[in-house]
């Protein structure tokens, strides 16, 4: 087994553009979001000339609602780059159907407001049984500008599991799976009995020791409230988050929990930090697509692995943690009505989550 940690969309684009050239059998891709810009239309050009027998891109239907996370019926219509790129996206998907690609969107939205929100928020790409990515990178331009990492991984077990995976997807009916590959144990979540997944993840963190270090924009419960727990019981808990975060009412979520329990929050200054990772007693690494927010918790499809592997571990410290801490500000934020706000729209957002949430057994 060979695993990279691709770091920033381009030491992803090179390594992905180049397996997606070579595969001759299968070539399956899989994102939270594609859009008709530089990114999207990169990507439809190479599934163009791509010689697989089988090529196909699922999208989750969040594309058919929101671009460049701007609401499509919203007041960005009026702009008329915003719909040039709208009516772009929807002219790829039409081009690349014609010339073979399967494309299709998942999860229909509907009325209700599970069908609303529950998404696939999956990125997973995988070639000829051979080769799979995993992360948190999406198809798109402003994500592509993002500070965000992708694993790859050659070993054919895993990434014929991953196929499967997709395909399951594909159908409409994704499953949920607890595989171990190597040094890697890889979780799939459904979006129906999401906790039982989380399960490995979240006994870890009841049983730290010594240290947590996390990237995470959107940190939330039951997430914070583990750390919390650990944070009290002499855990060094650190938190690195982006200074400017697109969602705020998470990132004083987050203020508010540190505050609170007594853990670290770290700012990374400048572009958006969108990455997903932690690393518990510096032994087991953490990564996927998972933001470790209520959403992932209950009711969003994800993969995340966790992984024991020394050369990812070292890896991810050299080229993630130490960079991004070393230029990053430790703050602590007094109380405030926006902090007291925003943390209690986070928790009544967590209360809907469970409450939408779905069992295991129900389809």
């Amino acid at each position: 087994m060979r695993i990279e940690l691709l770091v920033d969309s381009d030491e992803f684009w090179t390594r992905f553009q180049d397996d997606l050239s070579a595969a001759r059998d299968t070539a399956y891709v899989q994102t939270f979001s594609f859009e008709g810009d530089r990114v999207g239309s990169a990507l439809g050009r190479r599934l163009e000339a791509c010689g697989a027998r089988d090529r196909r891109l699922l999208v989750d239907s969040y594309s058919l609602l929101y671009h460049n996370d701007r609401l499509i019926q919203g007041l960005a219509w009026a702009e008329r780059a915003f719909r040039r790129e709208v009516f772009s996206t929807h002219r790829w998907v039409r081009r690349l159907r014609a010339r073979g690609v399967g494309i299709r969107f998942g999860n229909p939205l509907g009325p209700s407001p599970v069908n609303l929100l529950r998404r696939s928020h999956k990125k997973l790409a995988v070639f000829d049984g051979r080769v799979a990515y995993l992360g948190g990178i999406n198809f798109c331009e402003h994500n592509f500008a993002w500070h965000d990492m992708m694993l790859r991984v050659e070993d054919r077990m895993l990434a014929l599991h991953l196929e499967a995976d997709f395909r399951a997807s594909w159908d409409g009916r994704p499953t949920a799976t607890d595989v171990r590959s190597g040094p890697l144990r890889v979780v799939s979540l459904n979006g129906r009995g999401n906790p039982r997944g989380f399960a490995p993840l979240l006994g870890a963190l009841e049983g730290v020791l010594r240290s947590v270090d996390i990237v995470s924009a959107y940190l939330s419960p039951p997430f914070t409230d583990v750390l919390g727990r650990a944070a009290e019981r002499g855990v060094r808990v650190r938190l690195l988050t982006p200074a400017r975060n697109n969602k705020p009412n998470l990132a004083r979520h987050a203020l508010s929990a540190a505050r609170r329990h007594a853990f670290q929050v770290m700012r990374y200054p400048g572009r958006m930090n969108h990455m997903k990772a932690m690393v518990l007693d510096d032994e087991l690494l953490v990564a996927g697509s998972s933001n470790f927010d209520f959403m992932s918790y209950h009711i969003l499809e994800e993969i995340f692995v966790l992984t024991r592997d020394c050369d990812v571990l070292d890896a991810f410290r050299r080229r993630v943690w130490n960079v991004d801490a070393s230029c990053s500000r430790a703050v602590v934020h007094a109380p405030s009505l926006r902090t007291r706000l925003g943390h209690g729209a986070v928790v009544l957002g967590a209360v809907l989550a469970r409450s939408l949430a779905l069992p295991q057994d129900v389809r």
